[in-house]
């Protein structure tokens, strides 16, 4: 499918940058008729089962920054407290990390849990508790380092398993941080949708979603979206586990709906489930069985091990060979660990992924990564990495001269390309050299 309205399934946005930018969208097509033109994919993708269903459902049930569902997962600060213990070990730790712990020694943390647990009832932040998300997060960043340097990167399974698992860990300090900056001033947060489009043009928006066959539940679902606020993720997660138990034969939209109308007669959510398979990988992920179905509290989710490289919904098959994992998102993901990129450029059964190293080096701003491939010959050469020369050409990293040098050749680099470098290379040293090259042939 294709049309304007079909930013709100485009992978390349957050959920938050596709559902501003189809509200912007909205709110500009004035025409009745054509904002029904505009919204009939996103209808007809929420009554499928393709991923970019489920991206729409995402984009359209997105929550503001939905901190209260942040808090619940570190309120005890579970990081912060494992760290400090470790480091009474003597384990070493970054000079970064080492001053968080050290900050966090003269700390009541058990004062602290016991306000953010209060907290949590009654809604308010103080800037006093709010500021420990700031140790949290340093203690989970280092944590997160350990994890990748002391992970094997030869086996394919701890990969697979660790990639997502570090990417979550990122995107939760990242939001902890900014937690800690806001303290007391934090606003309750919204529908993008409401807040985005505001209250006049919702209800217009509603209406038109409503309308298309098999979406009329859509205002209640935002109705108890807008109650229980749940993260993109989760949605997520929820989907896997209804689709991993054969209760997600329907919809988007209505899968959505059962787990909310679910969750609004209690947490933790329960769902009858006549055969339960994938029980074991379900278990492990944090869903209980009870008799006669499965009881699941969305918080309690692992979510690294109910979610695909991408965060979005699989089928778990207990005693079955899992799909391939996306070895160039997972470490796209990742691709600020320069320690773990090291580790993984040194394992063929990576590097053989074609396209992958050339994608690091066109994302990866290390210039110790770069300087790696360029001068690991397995890494610039062969068809699976015939485009690895002209992109370190092209890099903006301070790559040495001496390094680079060899690549300013036509065994390496096509003629076109090399005059297209000449004129478009993001150093001028390099442009140079490749101008003088072709002057000489």
């Amino acid at each position: 499918m294709t049309g304007p309205g079909m930013i709100a399934a485009d992978p390349r946005f957050t959920e938050a940058e596709r559902c501003e930018r189809l509200c912007e969208i909205f709110k500009n097509v004035e025409m009745p008729d054509m904002r029904v033109r505009l919204l009939t994919p996103l209808g007809e993708l929420l009554q499928g089962q393709t991923p970019d269903g489920e991206m729409v459902l995402r984009t359209l049930l997105f929550v503001g920054t939905t901190w209260q569902n942040h808090v619940r997962r570190v309120a005890g600060l579970p990081h912060l407290r494992r760290m400090l213990l470790r480091r009474e070990r003597g384990l070493e730790c970054l000079p970064k990390a080492v001053a968080a712990l050290e900050e966090a020694k003269g700390i009541d943390l058990n004062t602290v849990r016991a306000g953010l647990a209060k907290a949590l009832e009654e809604g308010r932040y103080p800037a006093e508790l709010t500021d420990v998300f700031r140790l949290e997060a340093a203690a989970l960043r280092e944590r997160s380092r350990m994890l990748a340097d002391a992970a094997d990167p030869y086996s394919m399974r701890t990969m697979a398993r660790l990639l997502p698992r570090l990417r979550l860990y990122d995107e939760l300090a990242d939001r902890l941080d900014i937690l800690a900056g806001e303290g007391a001033t934090l606003a309750t947060p919204d529908l993008g949708l409401l807040k985005f489009l505001g209250e006049k043009e919702f209800d217009r928006f509603c209406r038109v979603i409503g309308e298309f066959p098999g979406c009329a539940a859509f205002v209640r679902i935002l109705e108890l979206q807008r109650r229980f606020q749940f993260d993109p993720p989760q949605i997520s997660a929820m989907m896997t586990v209804s689709r991993s138990l054969g209760l997600g034969a329907g919809a988007w939209l209505s899968q959505a709906g059962a787990w909310l109308e679910a969750a609004s007669a209690g947490l933790p959510v329960r769902l009858p489930a006549a055969s339960l398979p994938a029980i074991k990988a379900l278990e492990r992920a944090g869903v209980k069985v009870i008799p006669g179905g499965i009881e699941v509290h969305p918080e309690s989710l692992d979510l690294s091990a109910l979610l695909d490289e991408q965060t979005l919904s699989i089928v778990l098959k207990d005693g079955r060979k899992p799909p391939p994992p996306d070895w160039k998102g997972l470490v796209l993901s990742n691709i600020t660990r320069e320690t773990l990129l090291v580790s993984l450029l040194n394992n063929p059964k990576v590097t053989r992924v074609p396209g992958l190293v050339e994608a690091i080096v066109v994302n990866c701003r290390s210039s110790q990564v770069l300087s790696v491939i360029a001068q690991k010959r397995e890494l610039h050469t062969g068809h699976q990495n015939k485009g690895v020369p002209a992109a370190l050409l092209r890099s903006r990293v301070k790559i040495p001269m001496t390094i680079l040098r060899r690549f300013i050749h036509l065994r390496f680099v096509t003629r076109p390309e090399l005059k297209d470098i000449a004129l478009r290379a993001a150093r001028s040293e390099v442009a140079k050299e490749v101008a003088d090259y072709i002057a000489g042939i």
